[in-house]
Parts: structure tokens; C-alpha cells; sequence
């Protein structure tokens, strides 16, 4: 190979590294040095559309908080289950699956984000299907406090951006469209602790 040959080389090998190291320098991490299972409960919330409100004394959450994750946004897939709760009259629950994607981190270890949730509230006696509720709001996931032995908190800010709907077959006795959505706080209750979330850089 001649000296010019080699010089080329050399300068794209160079080149390559010097782009790997760019990208790498400028990725997003996520680390979760807590627990990745998330147990917690709540005192639950109301839902409102107009006059009719939907009001339920109870919550509990399920969701996994991963150990590490690279990219712009770090995802909590989980479940929540509010019950008892009472719609005109009737003694129902709503089950809801929901994806908190946080996207901003503050010190000392507040994830904020949104919160997709897709719900169906249910009779309690029969469990038929009454009503669907979808779509975001704002969440924030808070990091234990060591120091005071706080556990981790999800939050779902006061929304107006949930629509409910007609479930399939069924007419929502509730009513439908626009949902107003108190704010709703569920504390991490899991054995094993806390999920202690952190972004870098």
C-alpha cells in the first residue's frame, strides 16, 4: 500500500471514530438505581364531564421502571385500578393501562412528562362495560428522599385532555366528550422501595 493509500485510511478511520464519539458524547441515559417494580396506592380522584362527576376513593398501580435506558425519553408502562368509585349511582371501578414517557428531569429527582392512559369504567356487579376514557396528560414521577425515608410518587396533574366515549355496545350513562381529571397522587408502597430515577447528562 503506498504512503498516500495509508494516509487515506487513516484519516477515515479517524473520521469514523471521531463521529462515534460525537454521538455517543451527546446521547441520553437514564438510570434507575431503585427498584424496577412499582407497587402504590392511592386515595384516588373524580372525573368530570359537565354537571356528572365520577368519583372513586381508592387507587392502586402496577408498573416496571427499567434499569437503564438510552434516548430522549424514558418510558413506565403500567396498569392502575381506581375503586370503589360511584357513577350516577352505581357502584363501578375503572381499570386503565398507562405509559408515563418522561421526557425533562430536575434536581434533586423529579422525572415530569406525559401520561397516556386508555381506561374502562365497569360495574362492579357484573362487570359490565360502561364508558371508555382516553388520552394524556401531564405526570411526574418524584424520586424517594433517603434523608426523611419518603417513598417515590406518581402524579397526574389536574387535566382536561381525557375524552370519554361510549364503551362498545354500551351507552356511557356518564355521558360524553371533554373529561375534566382531578390531580391524582399514588405513592410507591413495593417492598422493595422506590424506583430512583436519574438523566444524564
Amino acid at each position: 500500500m503506498s504512503r498516500t493509500a495509508r494516509i487515506v485510511v487513516l484519516v477515515t478511520a479517524l473520521t469514523s471514530l471521531f463521529a462515534v464519539m460525537s454521538s455517543t458524547a451527546g446521547a441520553v441515559t437514564w438510570t434507575n438505581t431503585g427498584s424496577t417494580i412499582i407497587h402504590a396506592t392511592g386515595p384516588g380522584g373524580s372525573l368530570t364531564i359537565g354537571a356528572n362527576s365520577l368519583t372513586c376513593t381508592g387507587a392502586t398501580a402496577r408498573a416496571t421502571a427499567a434499569a437503564s435506558f438510552v434516548g430522549s425519553v424514558y418510558s413506565v408502562p403500567g396498569t392502575v385500578t381506581f375503586s370503589p368509585c360511584t357513577l350516577a349511582g352505581q357502584n363501578t371501578y375503572i381499570h386503565c393501562g398507562f405509559t408515563l414517557t418522561g421526557s425533562a428531569f430536575a434536581e434533586p429527582g423529579s422525572t415530569t412528562g406525559v401520561a397516556d392512559v386508555t381506561c374502562d369504567t365497569r360495574l362492579t356487579n357484573g362487570n359490565t362495560k360502561l364508558c371508555h376514557i382516553e388520552g394524556p396528560t401531564v405526570g411526574h414521577y418524584i424520586n424517594p428522599t433517603a434523608a426523611t425515608s419518603t417513598p417515590g410518587k406518581i402524579t397526574l396533574t389536574t387535566s382536561s385532555s381525557l375524552i370519554t366515549t361510549h364503551a362498545s355496545g354500551t351507552s356511557c350513562i356518564f355521558g360524553t366528550g371533554p373529561s375534566h381529571l382531578s390531580e391524582q397522587t399514588i405513592t410507591v408502597t413495593s417492598v422493595a422501595g422506590s424506583p430512583i430515577i436519574t438523566r444524564h447528562p
